[in-house]
């Protein structure tokens, strides 16, 4: 994953998890809910990306969204 890269669009994540791994239906609503909106375009953090791969998303769950992105 490029390091600089901090928004992901879903179709990269879908690429960077395995397409085979994460459907379209479930990266999008990964998207709505971890991600963030910005116009029309839904970009996942890398972050998020980051804690799917390494089996850490359930720790994204239990921490207040603020926490989780650094805000």
């Amino acid at each position: 994953m490029n390091a600089e890269k901090r928004l992901l669009k879903v179709e990269e994540v879908r690429r960077i998890v395995g397409e085979d791994r994460l459907g379209r239906d479930a990266a999008y609503a990964l998207a709505r809910r971890y991600g963030v909106k910005l116009g029309k375009r839904l970009l996942v953090p890398s972050r998020v990306v980051e804690a799917i791969l390494e089996g850490r998303l359930e720790e994204l769950e239990k921490t207040p969204r603020g926490e989780a992105w650094g805000r």
